[in-house]
């Protein structure tokens, strides 16, 4: 029924007393209100995506995109957490052209096989990053109960519960939370080296896990990589000796 028809109805059998028209009128102001302020916020949103996409053009110039127009030639296929928290670039000042970027969440790698084979078979990039977070709460909607999610999210979530369940947690929440990360970026770069085995024994590929510390959880420093694993290898004492990881250039504890 109408909300029209609804109050001439009320009106003519006196059910205005029990039902009080001031209410309806409070409900539906207050939802005028909402949907205003929803609408003030979406076309805020826009119009800051247009004009940031203005100065991103203007400042690069023809030449940048010229380029690349004809193909492109990245040399990272990342697999990387759809979180709003994590972006490319705090990987690379430039990933145009440099990053083939797959993201879900949980950044897992049976999610999207395809797009990975794809930067790896097709684009030849010699590093797949898997790049996880701290404090995902993919990883954290995993050890906990998920059964009121869509059937959609629970799909996503079912596929992190095995790297979680093998987990070794301990310590407070917090630090469970952390460890969980940690197994599911291992657990992920497990399931990719035994997809392209061939291409890391042959020196074509290099599977790199790391995981984006937002919330300075290790103790190293906000929005740090913290390297856990290495063409398969989660094992610190091993990896942490590798000549790739050995040249990197910065200070690592």
């Amino acid at each position: 029924m109408r909300r029209r028809d609804f109050l001439k109805f009320t009106a003519a059998t006196g059910l205005l007393g029990v039902y009080p028209a001031i209410s309806i009128a409070g409900d539906a102001k207050d939802n005028f209100i909402l949907h205003n302020n929803l609408r003030d916020t979406t076309r805020t949103i826009i119009d800051e995506i247009f004009k940031t996409n203005e100065y991103y053009s203007k400042s690069k110039g023809t030449d940048f995109f010229e380029t690349f127009k004809k193909s492109q030639q990245p040399r990272t296929t990342v697999i990387g957490c759809c979180d709003s928290r994590f972006q490319t670039i705090s990987l690379d000042n430039t990933p145009e052209n440099d990053m083939f970027v797959i993201r879900n969440i949980g950044n897992q790698f049976t999610s999207n096989e395809g797009s990975v084979e794809y930067g790896i078979h097709h684009l030849h990039t010699p590093l797949l990053l898997i790049v996880g977070h701290s404090r995902c709460g993919a990883i954290k909607a995993a050890l906990s109960d998920y059964s009121d999610e869509s059937s959609a999210i629970r799909r996503e979530i079912d596929t992190l519960c095995l790297s979680v369940k093998k987990s070794k947690l301990y310590g407070s929440e917090e630090q469970k939370w952390l460890l969980a990360v940690i197994q599911n970026v291992k657990m992920q770069a497990e399931y990719a080296y035994r997809r392209f085995e061939d291409d890391v024994i042959s020196g074509k590929l290099t599977i790199l896990g790391v995981v984006f510390d937002l919330a300075n959880d290790f103790k190293e420093g906000y929005g740090k990589l913290k390297i856990v694993s290495l063409n398969g290898d989660g094992d610190p004492e091993r990896f942490m000796d590798n000549n790739l990881i050995r040249a990197i250039t910065i200070t690592r504890k």
